[in-house]
């Protein structure tokens, strides 16, 4: 365990882990778990992308841009028990694996609207069936974007163009709510301007009680105030700031007030399930006296700092208190306003997972061939410590997620670990973030190291699935969803079925 050195300051930058273990003689070489995924959408054209899974498996939330009452079967790529009888792939009251679509509109065009499936009886429908929740007709595929389903499978909020209560008649991108219970849709946002970048990527706790989103709008005459209950709201300047709704309240914060940075200042927001932390990234500087009662802080107490590039933050919504977690040169492959980027955070806000090319930088003494690609790291908050969870010679790691409970990571890569994907083909890792030593003691984080010889020993502890497409997938990822046990992940891809269609993997088949 050392101190990274931050910049030849000689300042220490939290702790962090370095895991190339040792593998003990006579233990068994680590190995990888091959699950064979399992298709949930039956379509026959256009696409279905950025899907959102329950705690459960049970409900999963995507966006599709054609109709899904088709007759056509799925070819029998995986068997699975939809309703839990026991029964095979056959629900009671279904006939699969085509699932019905009783809401669905017929000879629907090419916007992209928001579509749920139910893996067991809901609301009077049968196992295995996907009803349509927003039936916007123009707008193309970005009509409805980003669905983010609560762990609970009862609330969704998202980002649209369309006009879904009669309150965005101007049509420039709003946050919106549906709540599965009832029907009903509440407009989060109503602004003017900013056209699709106006409001993105919403967020949800769960219950549906808070939202964060990222803005560009100035929400200066609406019902908004900053972190500390006093300040007005403003963004004169127009850039990227970070916001949260509370339901029960209905009241707007703005959590960061920048300047400069246009787009790129403060983006993607995560919040944590219980609704408390938020993690985004941010270029821009929160040295020096901050107002709405922010304090920031690095992970190892220094004042905040920032040179313009992508860096990890992390939000407290009751203490105020700002958390810069990492703090790199804007320089080489580090450099850029996406060099870290795709933060998320588990409950609490515990562990942050993300991607960075920074690995240089981040992890100096044990990064392999440090050669900036993507790879994925993890915050250790409560240890003030970041880990690189994949060490690998090239290619990507991308799209991380971490399960709320934060005992499993997932994330896209094209790379070679643990004996697997020779042929460095895209596909997903299912990677737990810890294992139990034989000795008694602390359960350590583990990670994946290339196997082609990075001068770094792979853990024979590490426990990881994959999945299971000979040569890869053919996929769009920009979204993966996990469950909050990290037993299932959502994902769009193409391979042996001809058009994108939503897939479910079960670490357990």
């Amino acid at each position: 365990m050392r101190g990274l050195v931050k910049r030849g300051t000689g300042r220490a930058f939290g702790v962090l882990l370095t895991l190339g273990l040792v593998t003990p003689a006579g233990a068994a070489p680590p190995g990888l778990n091959a699950s064979a995924p399992l298709v949930l959408t039956n379509t026959t054209g256009g696409k279905n992308q950025d899907p959102s899974v329950d705690r459960g498996g049970r409900v999963a939330v995507f966006t599709s841009n054609v109709n899904h009452q088709t007759g056509v079967s799925v070819p029998a790529i995986g068997a699975f028990d939809f309703d839990g009888s026991g029964n095979g792939t056959t629900p009671v009251g279904a006939a699969p694996p085509n699932p019905a679509c009783p809401t669905c509109a017929v000879g629907d065009p090419t916007a992209g609207n928001l579509f749920v499936w139910h893996r067991r009886a809901y609301a009077g429908d049968a196992p295995n069936t996907i009803r349509q929740l927003t039936f916007s007709t123009t707008g193309g595929f970005a009509a409805n974007r980003f669905p983010d389903l609560d762990s609970t499978g009862q609330w969704i909020a998202w980002d649209s163009a369309d006009d879904h209560t009669g309150g965005n008649p101007e049509g420039n991108r709003e946050i919106f709510l549906h709540s599965l219970a009832d029907g009903s849709i509440t407009q989060i946002t109503d602004t003017t301007g900013g056209s699709d970048a106006a409001n993105r990527y919403a967020s949800i706790a769960d219950g549906g009680a808070r939202v964060a989103f990222e803005s560009t709008r100035d929400f200066a005459a609406a019902a908004c105030l900053r972190p500390d209950g006093v300040t007005a709201c403003g963004n004169a300047d127009g850039n990227n700031e970070i916001y949260v709704w509370d339901r029960a309240s209905g009241q707007l914060t703005q959590v960061t007030a920048t300047t400069g940075g246009d787009g790129t200042a403060n983006s993607r927001p995560r919040i944590s399930p219980e609704g408390n932390l938020l993690a985004f990234q941010s270029t821009r500087d929160f040295s020096g006296a901050l107002s709405g009662g922010i304090a920031c802080a690095q992970l190892d107490g220094s004042a905040c700092v920032n040179d313009g590039n992508a860096e990890v933050m992390r939000f407290h919504l009751v203490s105020r208190e700002l958390l810069q977690v990492t703090e790199t040169a804007n320089s080489g492959p580090c450099a850029g306003t996406t060099s870290s980027e795709r933060v998320e955070t588990t409950r609490a806000g515990k562990w942050l997972v993300w991607q960075s090319k920074c690995e240089a930088q981040l992890n100096a003494g044990g990064c392999g061939s440090c050669g900036g690609n993507d790879e994925v790291f993890l915050a250790d908050i409560a240890r003030g410590q970041v880990i690189q969870v994949t060490i690998s010679d090239g290619g990507f790691n991308r799209v991380p997620r971490i399960a709320a409970g934060g005992a499993w990571l997932a994330f896209e890569s094209n790379r070679e670990f643990l004996g697997g994907n020779l042929a460095h083909a895209r596909t997903i890792y299912v990677l737990r973030r810890s294992s139990r030593p034989a000795t008694a003691g602390t359960a350590r984080p583990v990670q994946l190291v290339e196997d082609a010889g990075l001068g770094l020993a792979q853990s024979p502890r590490t426990i990881a699935s994959t999945v299971a497409f000979t040569g890869g997938f053919n996929t769009a990822i920009e979204i993966l969803g996990v469950s909050r046990n990290g037993r299932f992940v959502c994902f769009d891809n193409r391979k042996g079925v001809g058009n994108q269609e939503i897939w479910l993997l079960d670490r357990k088949l």
